[in-house]
């Protein structure tokens, strides 16, 4: 398939960089209270008390991930497998998420396929997932090119729109292709979107997908 050919450590580095090792994941075993936000970045604290997320089951959160029924047109499932503990940079990572889940979609054939990924890692805190998100921001500071696998890896920040708690953007360029991956801090998660491709990324593919997982774990975490 094009993009086990074409993307090789790009699609591992990128599309499946973890923010946390999730080897030792463990399921919460009860829903613990957390403050969660869907204001922009840095607002100023409301007078009033901010909605409530739960901390979810793994069975949780993958019902809370983008299904297939909520992508464009032409998007198809994809079954593989890419998870991994490689960050960028090899940058520290403060906590392991307790939970991880993603879902990875891909669309056409050839020099034009794209593919496309949802996740969501679940810390055992909205702290631990404030400070996690904080180390991968400061890591993408010093943070511009690596080599990884043979591959060399460019890395550029990228505009977001503001989501959660906080979010921010970043492309990551290869000889083969070029994949822009979104973030977002919402409460315990940190929730991420990926597209790429070799002839088109899809920018706007990617900045509908955050805004969708960002209301669909929302929803899901205040029932």
């Amino acid at each position: 398939m094009f993009h086990r050919k074409y993307f090789g450590a790009l699609g591992v580095a990128a599309m499946s960089v973890a923010l946390a090792a999730c080897s030792n994941s463990a399921t919460p075993t009860a829903a613990k209270p957390v403050a969660s936000h869907s204001s922009a970045a840095s607002s100023p604290a409301s007078s009033s008390p901010p909605p409530q997320a739960a901390v979810l089951t793994k069975a949780q959160l993958t019902s809370a991930l983008l299904p297939l029924s909520q992508m464009p047109a032409g998007w198809s499932t994809d079954s593989s497998s890419s998870t991994g503990d490689k960050t960028f940079c090899n940058y520290r990572q403060p906590h392991k998420a307790q939970v991880q889940v993603s879902r990875t979609f891909q669309k056409g054939g050839g020099l034009t396929a794209t593919v496309a990924s949802v996740g969501i890692r679940q810390y055992a805190s909205a702290s631990d997932a404030a400070e996690s998100f904080a180390a991968m921001e400061k890591a993408l500071e010093s943070c511009h090119k690596e080599t990884y696998q043979g591959s060399v890896l460019k890395y550029s920040p990228m505009s977001v729109d503001k989501l959660g708690d906080r979010s921010l953007g970043v492309r990551i360029d290869s000889d083969a292709a070029t994949l822009l991956q979104q973030f977002a801090l919402d409460g315990p998660t940190l929730i991420n979107v990926g597209t790429g491709g070799m002839a088109d990324a899809e920018a706007d593919t990617a900045t509908k997908l955050l805004h969708d997982q960002v209301d669909r774990y929302e929803a899901a975490a205040r029932k």
